[in-house]
């Protein structure tokens, strides 16, 4: 990679930034290189031209109408920025709706591109891999099963770990019984506005139903402001305070990111997910996979218990919760997860990923 060289980057939801800016900063350690951007807050940090912002557009469920005609105009950007600046390489991360799309056009100006975070093809959709084959020139999955579904479909892939083991300590290095007097709760209702609105009630309702059970003192995680009344009992954290959440004993939490930072901290959790019934049904037909939370995919086995939809009432979470907090279920969850942190690979997974792409000189 010569010191002219010209990186254009994608990324579309707040967990996507983050390994965005992070990949950029490894490159950035080791070359020297002007980077173009599209994404959020982070990349916005690290990048020399930032284009725009469209993670915080706030989008919600499977694509919603209100956000096409936005990301159109966007891709109309990306098209003028990757011809007029002579970009040499694009790497996208995640949010594949977009992205792909981005890549197809990236192919067609013969621009190396290079898919980091890619989509969870396991899950649903499994046709999407024969679009990364024909665009990607190289594809980075973060979770090991996943190399082999690629390679398959002819993709050239490298499993260099899961980049959250780079970010989130290992805080809980022991599986102790759960013996306080005061139990304390971290809650995490998403990062979404609308997840949030939906999780957030059934969430205050649990507390009050534990409160009567147990003693315990409640902590809850935000990416954001809440718009509804918290009450003054329940302590307000940011949501990526580590620092703060390796002192929580047990987790409420939705699938996704945050439920595999909490299993990489060895901390036992219960899950909840709650959808609008349209995207439940339309996800209960595309959806392949027996759990929803990667913990519980990658041990193929439900160590974590996942209340979904219908399910996910106070009662029903509550009781999950005092379920666990029984010392030998809580201590067998516990030593589970600690072991589960080997299967995401070691640290130094941006380092591995950059140099991957920084020495790449085959480009298509």
């Amino acid at each position: 990679m010569n010191t002219n060289e010209k990186i254009f980057i994608s990324a579309g939801d707040i967990s996507g930034d983050i390994h965005a800016a992070n990949l950029i900063k490894s490159i950035k350690n080791n070359r020297d290189c002007k980077v173009y951007a599209i994404g959020g807050n982070q990349l916005k940090t690290v990048a020399d031209d930032f284009i725009k912002d469209i993670v915080n557009i706030n989008g919600f469920g499977f694509f919603p109408i209100k956000q096409v005609f936005f990301l159109k105009e966007i891709f109309k950007t990306v098209k003028k920025y990757l011809t007029d600046n002579k970009i040499n390489k694009v790497i996208l991360v995640d949010y594949y709706g977009f992205n792909i799309h981005v890549a197809k056009l990236a192919h067609e100006l013969k621009i190396p591109v290079y898919y980091f975070v890619t989509p969870q093809v396991w899950a649903s959709r499994k046709y999407r891999i024969k679009n990364i084959a024909k665009y990607v020139s190289i594809a980075f999955p973060i979770l090991p099963f996943e190399k082999e579904m690629y390679e398959k479909g002819n993709v050239k892939v490298y499993f260099e770990g899961n980049p959250l083991v780079d970010l989130v300590p290992n805080i809980n290095d022991a599986a102790e019984e759960q013996t306080k007097e005061i139990v304390t709760i971290g809650l995490f209702a998403g990062s979404r506005k609308n997840t949030i609105k939906r999780h957030l009630p059934i969430i205050l309702d649990t507390v009050k139903i534990l409160k009567e059970k147990i003693n315990a003192k409640f902590v809850l995680f935000s990416v954001d402001n809440f718009e509804q009344n918290i009450p003054d009992d329940i302590t307000v954290k940011n949501g990526n305070d580590f620092v703060e959440r390796g002192k929580i004993d047990i987790a409420l939490c939705p699938s996704g990111t945050v439920s595999l930072e909490n299993a990489l901290m060895g901390i036992p959790m219960v899950v909840m997910y709650k959808l609008s019934w349209a995207n439940y049904l339309l996800a209960r037909l595309i959806v392949q996979v027996k759990y929803i939370t990667l913990a519980n995919i990658l041990l193929n086995k439900e160590l974590i218990p996942e209340c979904i939809q219908h399910k996910a009432t106070a009662k029903n979470l509550a009781n999950n919760i005092l379920n666990i907090l029984k010392k030998e279920k809580y201590v067998s969850i516990k030593k589970e997860l600690l072991n589960f942190r080997q299967q995401l690979g070691p640290e130094g997974v941006y380092d591995r990923v950059a140099k991957r792409i920084v020495e790449d000189d085959d480009g298509l």
